[in-house]
């Protein structure tokens, strides 16, 4: 659902009435104190460029944080690499040869 790009102050209720509801005929009174506000047609376009957005922030959020997560991934893929290297080396032709003598 859209919303209204209109905005009024208030509606006239028991306090100071400048306007008459609507199909009242009783007198035409003059409108004061009646503000419209209205919102941007930009505003309303949300749809082109939310995307980049979301992208934008995103990448500001990661950049910001990176001091963070970069020495525990780094480290995590130190200790892989060693794992996978001592794994390889525990199933090798040289670590039997080397586990007999």
């Amino acid at each position: 659902m859209k919303p209204s790009t209109i905005r009024f102050s208030g509606m006239p209720g028991p306090r100071r009435e400048w306007i008459r509801w609507f199909g009242d005929k009783e007198g035409i009174a003059v409108q004061r104190g009646v503000y419209q506000y209205s919102l941007s047609p930009f505003q309303l376009k949300v749809g082109p460029n939310w995307a980049r957005g979301y992208l934008e922030g995103a990448l500001r959020h990661l950049k910001g944080e990176a001091r963070f997560y970069t020495v525990p991934f780094l480290f995590g893929i130190g200790v892989y690499v060693w794992a996978n290297d001592h794994y390889a080396y525990l199933n090798s032709k040289a670590n039997h040869v080397e586990g007999d003598k």
